[in-house]
């Protein structure tokens, strides 16, 4: 198997605020459903409070649809790659600018999909053994970027499949790309309600079934469900009063969660004290504290920048306001931002939709989560990364192409990856289920976490609640951020 960097012509990078945690985990359960708790949202809740354009990630916005405008190009149904026996991949991802923060292990990733037999050996199919080349691009965290990358690797690189990672910035140029030029895309890392939007699916009545795409994440619904099973646990620790300050921004994200956190916070017996909504970017953030301490607010969420969390977080400590628990969104998702705060990051709460504990394995080697997480910590990569769960948009890929009579076929290939049921690094994928929540996707749910102090690391993320993934084994006890 060989291995290349595509590099095109240079463009500027975007330099837009670092998003999410590539949309936020959470679940309705991989096939089971979500276990029993606070009532979600429905879809049409959803979308009528975010008015299909709030956002979970940053930069882009959860229901934000960025689609890719493509002129005079035309689709083909077989590759036109010169030699029959070789299999080309390309990986459109962020390795570089404001979203590298998700691109932080997909190299580790790649070394370790090299290291396989199936990809060193080349795939066996209908007798023949084809040659498999991957060619990695970097979207330099530009959406534009993500769109020409993917029709360069279509037309001038001949790709026969593509894969797509984190964010929406960077995944729905890809889709709406490949979708329209008929080459088949496996995604992750995005919240599919903004997926399927960008694709023309509504995700009220999902009866769309994208010919040529598909993804596996989880949805925008499931941060609160992934949130409040911990406010519940302090609560019966601390006897709260329930009151939860939420900081939420004048962007798409402050606005979608201003709407839906509120009915389902309710619905579990819990009041919301809201924040004016302040401006991105915002240095002073006095009135506001002011607000959260004179409710006497036990708890704090929010979804803000990650600089202005750093701003607003170092103010709240200064001027005396210290909830019993912090649990907050689109921030603390990567070691080098919790080890940015210091000791301030201490027992605050986020989620992650892959963890070590989690007991899923290699279909390649059989390798655990931890097995993948102690290797990319002893190898010099720092602490784990959720993304690390990246490593099965490739175990997707063997699995379709070794299904078909020939890998060139994009058509045949397009079909197959929508029947891949598959168990790997990310967990069950199973793309007929028919528990999914629109066609061409697969739920892997969110366990949350906690940064606490470490052994091995200034803090480390250690997974203190299982409730929307209770394969995953807890690694601590759920501490109050201030008693």
């Amino acid at each position: 198997m060989s291995d290349q960097t595509a590099q095109p012509g240079r463009t500027k990078p975007w330099r837009g605020a670092r998003g999410a945690a590539g949309g936020h985990p959470g679940a309705e359960g991989v096939a089971e459903g979500p276990p029993e708790g606070p009532e979600p949202l429905s879809r049409r809740g959803l979308l009528r409070a975010a008015g299909a354009s709030a956002a979970v990630l940053g930069g882009g916005g959860l229901l934000e649809a960025c689609s890719s405008s493509i002129k005079g190009a035309s689709s083909s149904s077989t590759s036109t790659a010169g030699s029959t026996g070789k299999i080309t991949i390309g990986w459109i991802h962020p390795l570089t600018g404001a979203l590298a923060g998700f691109g932080a292990p997909d190299n580790f990733v790649l070394s370790k999909i090299r290291q396989t037999s199936q990809f060193k050996n080349g795939f066996k199919i209908g007798g023949k053994t084809y040659e498999v080349t991957i060619k990695s691009y970097d979207t330099q965290s530009s959406p534009t970027r993500a769109g020409q990358l993917a029709q360069q690797a279509i037309n001038a690189d001949h790709v026969d499949m593509l894969l797509a990672s984190s964010t929406p910035e960077t995944v729905n140029a890809v889709a709406s790309t490949a979708e329209t030029l008929g080459t088949p895309l496996v995604c992750s890392n995005i919240p599919w309600e903004p997926w399927y939007i960008n694709l023309h699916g509504n995700p009220e009545k999902p009866t769309l079934k994208p010919k040529y795409v598909v993804m596996y994440f989880l949805g925008a619904e499931h941060l609160v469900q992934c949130f409040i099973p911990m406010w519940n646990r302090i609560h019966a620790q601390l006897k709260t009063n329930k009151v939860v300050a939420a900081a939420f921004p004048n962007d798409s994200d402050g606005n979608a969660f201003r709407a839906v956190f509120p009915p389902i916070a309710k619905s579990a017996g819990y009041t919301m004290v809201l924040s004016e909504p302040y401006t991105d970017g915002t240095t002073n953030y006095s009135s506001m504290i002011s607000q959260f301490k004179n409710a006497k607010a036990d708890f704090f969420t929010n979804v803000p920048l990650p600089p202005d969390f750093a701003t607003m977080w170092k103010q709240a400590v200064q001027q005396g306001f210290k909830p019993k628990l912090a649990t907050v969104a689109k921030v603390l998702l990567f070691p080098t931002d919790a080890y940015a705060l210091g000791d301030l990051v201490n027992n605050v709460a986020t989620d992650a939709w892959w963890a070590p504990s989690l007991p899923w394995t290699s279909s390649f080697t059989g390798e655990t989560c931890q097995q993948l997480a102690d290797e990319y910590e002893s190898s010099g990569h720092g602490q784990w990364n959720s993304n690390i769960s990246n490593y099965t948009l490739f175990e997707i890929a063997h699995s379709a192409f070794t299904s078909v009579n020939n890998p060139h076929d994009k058509t045949e290939v397009a079909g197959a990856i929508h029947k891949v049921n598959v168990n790997g690094v990310a967990g069950p994928i199973d793309f007929t289920s028919s528990k999914a929540p629109a066609p061409g996707v697969a739920i892997t749910p969110p366990v949350g976490i906690q940064w606490q102090k470490g052994t091995k690391f200034p803090v480390e993320a250690q997974v203190v609640d299982n409730t929307l993934q209770p394969q995953a084994k807890i690694t601590a006890d759920l501490q109050p951020t201030n008693k």
